[in-house]
């Protein structure tokens, strides 16, 4: 070999397809037609690549073509280096085109949005795993969520994050026990979420209610939960009043088991939908953040039609 190393381990990866099809083939004329071009360019370039070589790569008969003693390990190698392309690049295919994903959502959103909405996702032919956590999703290489819905004020930098919808906070109580939150009744119960209370997210009832209100004696506030999902539940079987939020509660008002008891009011917190940037360039995520943002609208139609129709009647609710 005349040339530099680094020269010709360059003009071997130039060639590996020419040389692994024409050792797979035994025919330079079978390999042409394989890839696409004319005999003699492939006959030209191994020509060539001997040249640079110093050694005959192939030898020919009149029946096939056969590596060499030196030709078979160059042969071999491009042939282990074209499988391992093709295994790549069916590998990448998968992750590209497939309708699975493994969605990281909080324990809340997980049992009163996501659950619910599973069979209109298989409907339309998306498979998501949900991993269920109340701590922040951090898309390291042992992670092995995709994606997450996260609840708060973003942005997350690093991460590709679209929101997915605002967010009100909405006063709920059980219909079957419905009375307006802010009226003649001086001793509602108001359920408290303390791990909303710690998070920063806004969606807590001394923001609701602003904090003179909240801290007079109108209010019992000895009732807590560690899960928003859980007050809610508890606001159905009648024991007070729970402080929920957009996308917790329209199932609920669908079932007829909930009515609002006071005026929604927005929250600085919204929804966002994140995952790494290559991620988000896949067909997967695509379809997962379209299926994601046709809930959010149905969500939407469902509590604006409550809204008008169904909540219970109640003074607006003190300023922040």
């Amino acid at each position: 070999m005349n040339k530099s190393r680094q020269m010709i381990l360059q003009k071997l990866a130039a060639a590996a397809p020419v040389l692994a099809a024409v050792c797979r083939l035994r025919s330079f004329t079978l390999a042409a037609a394989e890839l696409g071009v004319h005999q003699s360019a492939i006959s030209h370039k191994i020509r060539n690549l001997e040249g640079d070589l110093g050694f005959t790569v192939f030898t020919r008969t009149t029946r096939n073509v056969v590596p060499t003693l030196q030709g078979a390990p160059i042969c071999a190698a491009c042939a282990t280096s074209a499988d391992a392309l093709a295994a790549a690049l069916d590998a990448v295919t998968r992750i590209q085109q497939h309708s699975g994903t493994t969605l990281s959502v909080s324990s809340s959103l997980a049992m009163k949005w996501i659950v619910p909405a599973m069979p209109r996702a298989r409907a339309g032919g998306l498979q998501i795993a949900l991993n269920i956590s109340d701590d922040l999703t951090d898309f390291g290489d042992t992670e092995d969520s995709q994606a997450a819905i996260r609840f708060g004020p973003g942005p997350y930098p690093g991460l590709h994050a679209t929101v997915l919808c605002r967010c009100m906070a909405i006063p709920v109580c059980s219909r079957s026990t419905a009375r307006p939150l802010l009226g003649a009744d001086r001793d509602a119960v108001l359920l408290r979420d303390t791990r909303a209370e710690d998070d920063g997210t806004d969606a807590i009832w001394e923001q609701y209610l602003g904090g003179d209100l909240y801290r007079s004696s109108r209010f019992d506030t000895s009732v807590t939960f560690d899960r928003t999902d859980v007050a809610i539940q508890a606001a159905i079987g009648g024991l007070g009043h729970a402080l929920a939020r957009t996308l917790l509660v329209e199932a609920d008002f669908e079932a007829g088991v909930l009515v609002s008891s006071g005026p929604p009011k927005p929250v600085r917190s919204r929804y966002w939908l994140v995952t790494k940037p290559d991620f988000a360039q896949t067909d997967t995520y695509k379809k997962l953040a379209a299926w994601l943002t046709s809930e959010v609208h149905r969500s939407g139609q469902i509590l604006q039609a409550h809204l008008r129709a169904d909540t219970v009647p109640a003074n607006q609710a003190g300023g922040r």
